[in-house]
């Protein structure tokens, strides 16, 4: 089964409906699940503090396709068009760079080059483990900074799970008992699950 997420079938069909007056509320909609996860999956391919403008001219790419009908689900999952449309951008960012690079004469650093792109066997599962890294980190990131949990089940979270610490040095830190460490990695793990659930499985 693939990583990647199926887009929300009535929200993808509801933009398609849509084409050239898409709501506010579903690109809103769309931008907000999507956005973090393409920022990182950017990231992961090569895009580095270039990220967040790969994101930016991917939704501005976006807009066209849905406004011209230029995605057919016929030809293959929208998941696998976002993810070559990324990686196309990423490309497009580093040559644009080697280019200006080289009028000057300047030498591009091994870190601002793209990821190599898989050979074609390996495309689907090393997209796959890519974009399954970027939406799950999203997903905590957005339950850490977007969501009513307190700071404490957000500092214990971070303790616990994301620094290894052990759980007595937790527990006795935040002085709470060791159950109440496991209580707050399992609330926080269902909400990043459900958060990831809501891009599809």
């Amino acid at each position: 089964m693939s990583a990647f997420p199926d887009t929300p079938v009535t929200l993808l069909a509801r933009m398609a409906a849509e084409r050239t007056g898409a709501s506010e509320a579903s690109w809103t909609r769309f931008f907000e699940l999507y956005q973090p996860v393409i920022v990182k999956f950017a990231a992961f391919s090569g895009a580095g503090r270039d990220a967040d403008d790969i994101s930016q001219d991917v939704f501005v790419k976006l807009v066209d396709v849905f406004r011209h009908s230029a995605y057919d689900p016929a030809r293959g999952t929208f998941r696998a068009y976002l993810s070559t449309m990324i990686r196309h951008e990423v490309v497009n960012l580093w040559h644009k760079k080697a280019s200006r690079a080289a009028d000057r004469h300047v030498s591009i650093d091994n870190d601002e080059r793209p990821v190599e792109l898989a050979t074609p066997s390996e495309t689907e599962a090393v997209l796959d483990a890519r974009w399954r890294l970027a939406r799950r980190k999203a997903a905590v990131e957005h339950v850490l900074t977007k969501t009513a949990l307190s700071e404490k089940s957000k500092a214990i979270y971070r303790a616990y799970v994301m620094e290894e610490r052990p759980i007595d040095e937790v527990a006795a830190e935040f002085g709470v008992p060791n159950n109440t460490v496991s209580q707050t990695k399992t609330r926080v793990a269902r909400m990043i699950a459900a958060h990831e659930s809501l891009l599809g499985e």
